[in-house]
């Protein structure tokens, strides 16, 4: 996937999960990153914990989540530059300023790149057949009629996500309700 055609194709919101050398985790609201040339992910940092995390472990997960529906991706980050100088910082300060208000972007004080080390969809990865007809899918666009019909007498359940269904082509990850393992 072109991560750069689809950041700009693609409204949704996004979030950069961390964790120090502790391992305690944090999660945090972020911007689409800029997409360099190289692939690398590109943020704007303010001088708090996200950034902090960062200095004791440089791996990151950044989760995009579509405008609609369950759609999204997950993109496993290993950090490969930092600055707190540049035209590159300049310009995310603007963004910031642009998009949240007049002098917001002073917050921002690290420009912090990374390489995609992982690329995986936000949920479904095992996904056969038509994706179209699988609840997830119709509960992103609100079908819950459709849903009602499809789960009457539901006897599987999707391991991804949990949902049941009267048959294993509604699901992205199905098994037969009797074949769920008691530790599910």
């Amino acid at each position: 996937m072109d991560a750069k055609e689809y950041f700009s194709a693609t409204n949704g919101k996004g979030f950069l999960a961390t964790s120090n050398a502790k391992g305690e985790v944090n999660i945090a609201i972020y911007s689409r990153p800029i997409v360099q040339e190289n692939g690398e992910f590109v943020f704007g940092m303010t001088d708090r914990l996200t950034h902090a995390n960062l200095q004791d472990n440089g791996k990151a997960v950044y989760a995009f989540t579509e405008e609609r529906g369950y759609g999204g991706r997950r993109f496993y980050l290993k950090m490969t530059k930092e600055d707190n100088t540049g035209p590159l910082l300049e310009k995310i300060r603007s963004l910031t300023d642009q998009c949240l208000h007049p002098g917001a972007g002073k917050a921002v004080k690290y420009v912090v790149s990374f390489k995609v080390t992982k690329e995986l969809p936000l949920i479904c990865m095992e996904c056969p057949g038509d994706h179209s007809k699988h609840l997830c899918e119709i509960a992103g666009t609100e079908g819950f009629a459709q849903i009602k019909e499809l789960a009457q007498q539901p006897d599987f359940m999707c391991m991804n996500c949990g949902r049941m269904a009267d048959k294993a082509e509604n699901l992205c990850n199905p098994m037969l309700m009797e074949d769920i393992p008691i530790s599910h």
